[in-house]
């Protein structure tokens, strides 16, 4: 059951989240078509590590979710 302070905070996240969205629109529209091939070039550059990363990650995860699962069936055993 959502509280009156979880509902706040969720506001207050969204209204964060919408001025940081203004701000880089914003600055995305102001870029000039060197710095948006820059950054492109960044992107593409930095998407097979961010990808390897998330996909460890999500392994890691995965892994740790079934070893407690394990401790915890062999606690009850």
């Amino acid at each position: 059951m959502a509280t009156n302070c979880d509902f706040k905070r969720s506001s207050l996240l969204a209204e964060q989240y919408q001025q940081e969205m203004e701000l880089i629109s914003q600055a995305l529209l102001e870029e000039s078509e060197e710095e948006r091939e820059e950054r492109l070039s960044l992107v593409e550059r930095s998407w097979p590590l961010t990808s390897a990363c998330f996909y460890a990650q999500r392994e890691s995860g995965d892994t740790s979710s079934r070893t407690s699962a394990v401790s915890a069936h062999q606690l009850r055993s």
